[in-house]
């Protein structure tokens, strides 16, 4: 081969991360969450990332509103304690959070308002009024572990072709009816994590495509995790991109650090409050309009 055709592949390859040969592909789907799971059961500690971050999302008035280029601040603490701040120059102006008990969203400039809601809820009443949504949020950024089963949906299916390999799970409404089907795709090279997650709706409508990407240890011998996401949420024309700069381990951090916002001064929203009787009788007999 001519010396510049090599050049050409030692490029390529370098561009795409991945050498032209292929892990092993998982065995079941046991070993394709195990490989999952594992590296992430390697948090144990609270990890703090900075970053750069941009967002985009359509108000309940529809007006479009962009932050672009914004540094950020991200602290996780197993297994769904989040804190997500988003700086100007003039300080926090977006904060994404959540702790064992509550999720909440608030954006200070202009809107100047707070979203909020309890765990138990989230699948009841589907925050629907929320610019991004927290639980959504968690599975895209790929910091818990992967379960064994979605809500009311069976155990996922592992589908290897050729070097792609998925998981598809399989979520069950109250119904007992598919209500939506989540797609991870699995990196085929070392350390075989989550390259692209997809929800589907039940008529093929996309609620979240979230990528991720350049995957690098926290530390020595630490966890891979993401360094680069891009997600988008088509229905709510909403989308995020998050670089990370830097990953640390920070078990000197308070717990007080995942206080949900009490002394808040604005609009307050709680998003999963019980429908009205005039609105559940309205209803298809699952608590949606």
């Amino acid at each position: 081969m001519a010396r510049g055709g090599l050049l050409l592949i030692g490029l390529v390859v370098f561009i795409a991360g991945c050498p032209p040969q292929h892990g092993q592909a998982p065995a079941s789907r046991r070993e394709a969450l195990d490989r999952v799971n594992t590296n992430l059961g390697k948090i144990r500690d609270p990890l703090q990332c900075s970053a750069l971050a941009s967002f985009r999302f359509r108000d309940s008035k529809g007006t479009d509103r962009r932050f672009i280029g914004h540094e950020a601040r991200l602290i996780f603490q197993n297994p769904q304690s989040l804190l997500f701040d988003v700086r100007s120059l003039a300080g926090v102006i977006a904060q994404f959070g959540s702790n064992s008990e509550r999720y909440w969203v608030w954006i200070d400039p202009e809107i100047r308002k707070l979203w909020w809601g309890h765990w138990d809820r989230v699948r009841q009443d589907t925050p629907h009024a929320l610019p991004i949504p927290p639980d959504d949020l968690l599975d895209a950024l790929m910091l818990r572990s992967l379960p064994a089963t979605l809500e009311g949906g069976q155990l996922p299916v592992l589908r290897k072709l050729d070097h792609d390999h998925r998981l598809l799970f399989v979520r069950l409404g109250h119904d007992g009816q598919p209500s939506g089907l989540r797609e991870i795709h699995l990196d085929s090279c070392e350390p075989y994590q989550p390259r692209e997650i997809i929800d589907w709706l039940p008529d093929g409508e996309m609620a979240m495509h979230a990528l991720l990407s350049n995957y690098r240890r926290v530390g020595s011998g630490g966890p891979y995790t993401p360094r680069r996401y891009v997600v988008y949420w088509p229905l709510s024309q909403a989308e995020m991109r998050l670089d990370i700069l830097r990953a640390t381990w920070r078990p000197d951090l308070p717990a007080e650090v995942f206080e949900f916002p009490v002394g808040w001064e604005g609009d307050i929203e709680r998003v999963d409050a019980p429908l009205p009787e005039n609105a559940r009788s309205s209803s298809d007999g699952m608590g949606r309009p």
